[in-house]
């Protein structure tokens, strides 16, 4: 992310959102998403979760991070 553009998000985002390594454009979707769950980082993860398991995405590794990462959290 470009210095600005950090400058521009710093106050924000969530702090977990905000200190990741994903790209600007996924940063911003998921603050959205946090906002419509009235800013409960943990109620996002857990649909984030809950999506990565169904039978049309599949997506068990990411499923498996998130659920790690709520665990040590």
């Amino acid at each position: 992310m470009e210095y600005y553009t950090r400058l521009l998000y710093k106050d924000k985002m969530h702090p977990e959102i905000y200190y990741s390594n994903l790209p600007i454009g996924q940063k911003i979707f998921l603050q959205e998403q946090l906002q419509y769950f009235g800013g409960d980082f943990d109620k996002l993860l857990e649909d984030i979760e809950k999506y990565a398991i169904l039978p049309e995405v599949e997506d068990y590794e990411m499923a498996a991070v998130i659920r790690d990462y709520r665990k040590n959290n």
